[in-house]
């Protein structure tokens, strides 16, 4: 029996060399499907009987490398279609373990394979963060969100981590944070709530803004969005620790993004 568990486990592993486009069998072992639960923050492959699996990922610095990956259903077939979630099919984020280098990108698919290009400006271990709803399930619900890690060689310059602050940048612009910067409790709701002084903020991606908040510790990934017409993020983190938080919104048809640092005691 431990050699038939060894090689079912064996038909579950492919190995991907970075920068390097693999050949993937058409079909792949079926995902094991458990009932619906939370929608994961990004630090496995797989999750809720869904698997992403790499073709191309990057290997070198650079602009527009490119990055390629497929998701599998839980009967082991590429899925292809989706739900509209903000206006978009899948969402895709990449973050150095250091907190730097956020992106914020929306891939195309072209037959069974989502395909993008990043912006690689440094090396060091980062992540890839892949959120999309399987066509058929509630939109309202909690999406799926699988992650991809991978490495780009050479000398790192590691990126200090901001403490909190009561302001940040975003272009020309400033965002206040509205609420404070006292600790947030563990495990209890609060509110985050920010304000962009003599601006008028337009609809961006279905919201008024979009906030991707990492655990610094483990870099989980959670996905908030405000209420409708204000920028108040309804918070509830389950660990202690260091938490970035970064806000995309939209002035004048162009995209803002401001970053801040919270602790949760």
């Amino acid at each position: 029996m431990l050699g038939v568990a060894f090689l079912a486990t064996v038909a579950y592993v492919l190995t991907v060399l970075p920068g390097r486009s693999v050949p993937v069998p058409t079909a792949a072992a079926p995902v094991p499907s458990p009932s619906p639960s939370l929608h994961g923050d990004g630090l496995s492959d797989s999750h809720d009987g869904y698997l992403i699996q790499a073709v191309t990922l990057p290997a070198r610095r650079g602009k527009a490398v490119p990055v390629a990956f497929r998701i599998h259903g839980p009967d082991g077939t590429p899925q292809t279609e989706y739900e509209l979630l903000q206006t978009k099919l899948l969402h895709l984020y990449l973050v150095r373990d250091d907190m730097s280098g956020y992106q914020h990108l929306h891939p195309e698919l072209s037959g069974d394979t989502w395909t993008a290009k990043v912006d690689i400006t440094d090396g060091g271990a980062y992540r890839f963060y892949a959120e999309f709803v399987p066509k058929g399930r509630d939109v309202a619900g909690h999406p799926t969100t699988l992650g991809l890690p991978f490495v780009i060689p050479g000398d790192t310059k590691v990126a200090p981590l901001p403490g909190p602050a009561p302001s940040a940048v975003a272009g020309r612009y400033v965002v206040n944070r509205l609420d404070g910067t006292a600790h947030l409790r563990v495990g209890r709701s609060g509110l985050l709530s920010f304000d962009v002084p003599g601006v008028r903020l337009e609809p961006y991606l279905g919201a008024l803004a979009h906030m991707s908040a990492f655990e610094v510790r483990t870099q989980a990934l959670t996905h908030l969005h405000p209420a409708a017409e204000e920028l108040t993020f309804h918070v509830q983190f389950a660990n202690r620790g260091e938490y970035r938080l970064f806000m995309d919104f939209q002035v004048a048809g162009k995209p803002q993004r401001a970053a801040f640092t919270v602790f949760v005691t």
